[in-house]
């Protein structure tokens, strides 16, 4: 899975974790953009978005006990990213919006 792979990448490049993979547990949620949380991703994050989006969510629990939380924002019928967010027991270290390629 693209999503699983992104994260567990971020984890161990970008935040030296040390992750299983087994022990990444995920799931599927559809979203309309006014369920989501403002304090997870910003309201101008969401601009001109999809009114709905499928959050594919990961988290793994670190050997120092800390949640890690990933999240990638994908449009339902085209599977294309929107959002990815990673949050370090509960607190957003990572918030991105993945703008569309012209062409």
């Amino acid at each position: 899975m693209k999503e699983l792979d992104w994260f567990l990448k971020m984890l161990e490049d970008e935040f030296q974790v040390a992750v299983d993979l087994n022990q990444i547990s995920y799931e599927g949620n559809e979203l309309y953009l006014d369920e989501i949380d403002e304090s997870l991703i910003p309201f101008e994050m969401l601009e001109g978005l999809p009114k709905s989006l499928l959050f594919e969510t990961m988290m793994f629990e670190s050997e120092e006990q800390i949640e890690w939380i990933g999240m990638v924002a994908i449009d339902l019928e085209t599977r294309e990213w929107y959002l990815q967010v990673i949050l370090k027991d509960g607190v957003p270290v990572l918030r991105k919006r993945i703008e569309k390629e012209n062409g």
